[in-house]
């Protein structure tokens, strides 16, 4: 049986699905679609929708901060294309390769100390590999220096945050939305 590592083979799957977390995050589309799905004998429904408009409006991303931690394949595309949307995006990778390096844009803030990255970023998305280093890098400690509100995205893999941690910080705010894909 052949096994073959194929890098980058889904970022850009993976890059759209982290942009719509983060629009679903930033829009609350989800509790929209839900109001509207209450709303199906309502006489009165497009004077209603005008008033629970604003209610749903959310926030634009542009001038929020994104933290890519991993500036692989998949968070270079996703790094790259925040700054299409207006974002001020910073890039956390302390094992980046110079091949990558080259992808992504001089626009991204490098940063050399992941805590400046919590402390400045309305949201966080994570690429990086699970082994000993990452197994649970996000847990209490890496939350309770992260800005209060934080929208917090994992498409990468399982076991990268602690679920406690996550569940706790969902529960007092200090998270305000969790992307996650995997387990």
């Amino acid at each position: 049986i052949a096994v073959f590592n194929t890098p980058g083979a889904n970022s850009n799957a993976v890059k759209e699905l982290v942009f719509a977390g983060m629009l679903l995050a930033s829009r609350d589309i989800y509790h929209g679609i839900e109001w509207i799905q209450t709303q199906k004998e309502n006489e009165n429904i497009a004077k209603d929708v005008e008033k629970q408009k604003k209610k749903y409006a959310g926030h634009e991303l542009t001038g929020k901060s994104l933290g890519v931690i991993g500036c692989g394949a998949i968070g270079i595309q996703v790094a790259n294309l925040a700054l299409r949307f207006g974002m001020k995006v910073y890039g956390y990778d302390p094992y980046m390769s110079v091949d990558a390096a080259w992808n992504l844009s001089r626009y991204v803030n490098h940063v050399t100390n992941i805590d400046d990255l919590y402390r400045q970023c309305d949201f966080i998305t994570i690429h990086t590999p699970k082994n000993k280093e990452t197994t649970n890098m996000i847990s209490h400690d890496e939350i309770a220096k992260m800005k209060d509100g934080v929208r917090l995205i994992n498409c990468a893999r399982g076991g990268l945050y602690n679920e406690e941690a996550l569940v706790a910080g969902l529960k007092s705010g200090k998270i305000s939305f969790a992307g996650i894909d995997v387990f």
